[in-house]
């Protein structure tokens, strides 16, 4: 029994000591979970300060609270770090390594363990609501077909991702052809013909309406006729996103319906470019500036240089709806031909209007096709198609906080 008893007494011992260092290992490990869980949560929850401000504090408060926990015996060279993802995301890293008691007997393990957790967050703010646009400014004289979506721009994503598209949630929103369209502003919508293709949507991969670059929208009636009727769902931009614009030029088809969805026009003569164009805003705000900036705005390929920038949309913020109107009406949207479009650099503020004028074809382009000059002609005057959107108004949804994701 002796002999036995000592045989067996090792390995018992043994087990023993990893249980020791195991529960050591687990305990710094919930216990740094719970830290930084906190701590990230804490970073975004004061307004007046700066994020370096509040980071710097957040930081300082939670080594203190690990010191005070351990008295640097079960974990030392403690370090926390932190990942800005967007403006609304926080990731937060924390690390210590734990000094082992049994298990660094066995040859091979080391004297200490490091243990890793890290916890993310995404911030809630206030709500971005904006009313329907008023369309009824369009110019019945362009001869080409136009038609405005709106979508949503993430500019901090990266370039050409299947999985995390650039411009998402986009949906027809007015055009020249005489058609109508109706919004549903509920999120999910609530419009019948609208639900089966919001749920395909919103289900077909992770990020929902945000992972897809079609937003909720149908032809309800008149597809076959130039009397059409839409109905979408407004692109409600999540945080990180904007709201943006495309332009859909179809040369030669306003009054011929029958070209507006394959870009297939006459060639009106045989020696004019014809097809489909489209011109992209890529809208996105800066911090401190609230102009709205354009990454888009290329001209076509491949009649144009790669990377060449159109000036093809005139804004102009109005402080009622009344001023949006073009000045022979009494209000101050600019007209004439051959000039220069305005650019709007004030902030769009709750109760103003921010009028969008297009031309559809864009000028001083220099292109490598031989009838670029018809491609390219244009009188300028910015009213090809237009558009008054309000500025948004701003609601709390909940309240103002930070939640884990994971």
């Amino acid at each position: 029994m002796a002999v036995i008893f000592a045989v067996m007494a090792i390995p018992f011992i043994a087990m023993a000591g990893w249980a020791v260092d195991y529960v050591r290992l687990q305990h710094v490990k919930e216990y740094l979970q719970n830290q930084v869980d906190s701590a990230a949560l804490s970073a975004f929850v004061e307004e007046d300060e700066s994020w370096q401000t509040k980071w710097g504090l957040v930081e300082s408060v939670t080594l203190a609270e690990i010191g005070r926990q351990y008295q640097g015996n079960w974990a030392q060279n403690v370090s926390l770090t932190p990942d800005r993802m967007s403006d609304y995301e926080l990731k937060v890293t924390a690390s210590a390594r734990v000094p082992l008691s049994f298990m660094n007997i066995l040859p091979g393990i080391p004297d200490s363990q490091l243990v890793t957790v890290s916890a993310t967050v995404r911030f809630s703010d206030v709500k971005e609501v904006r009313e329907p646009p008023d369309t009824s400014l369009l110019d019945p004289q362009a001869g080409d077909f136009n038609r405005l979506w709106m979508y949503c721009f993430w500019p901090t994503r990266p370039e050409n991702d299947p999985d995390q598209p650039r411009r998402t949630r986009m949906v027809p929103v007015a055009d020249n052809g005489g058609s109508q369209f109706f919004a549903d502003f509920d999120s999910p919508p609530t419009k019948p013909g609208l639900v089966g293709i919001y749920n395909t949507i919103a289900t077909s991969n992770p990020l929902g309406l945000d992972g897809a670059e079609q937003g909720p929208w149908r032809i309800s009636k008149g597809a076959n006729t130039n009397k059409r009727e839409y109905e979408y769902m407004w692109p409600d931009c999540a945080q990180g996103s904007f709201l943006s614009f495309r332009l859909e030029n179809v040369r030669f088809s306003r009054t011929q319906q029958q070209y507006w969805d394959n870009g297939a026009a006459p060639n009106n003569g045989g020696d004019k470019k014809t097809g489909r164009f489209n011109y992209y805003t890529d809208t996105y705000f800066t911090p401190g500036n609230s102009t709205e900036q354009y990454a888009g705005l290329q001209g076509p390929q491949p009649y144009v240089q790669p990377g060449q920038k159109v000036d093809i949309v005139e804004t102009v913020l109005c402080d009622t709806i009344e001023e949006c109107r073009p000045v022979s009406e009494g209000g101050i949207i600019p007209e004439g031909t051959n000039r220069t479009p305005q650019r709007a650099t004030g902030s769009c503020e709750p109760g103003k209007y921010m009028y969008y004028g297009w031309e559809d074809r864009p000028p001083g382009l220099s292109g490598t096709s031989s009838n670029w000059q018809h491609i390219a002609w244009t009188d300028k005057d910015y009213d090809d198609i237009r558009i008054i959107i309000k500025c948004p108004t701003f609601e709390t949804v909940g309240e103002r906080n930070a939640r884990l994701i994971y």
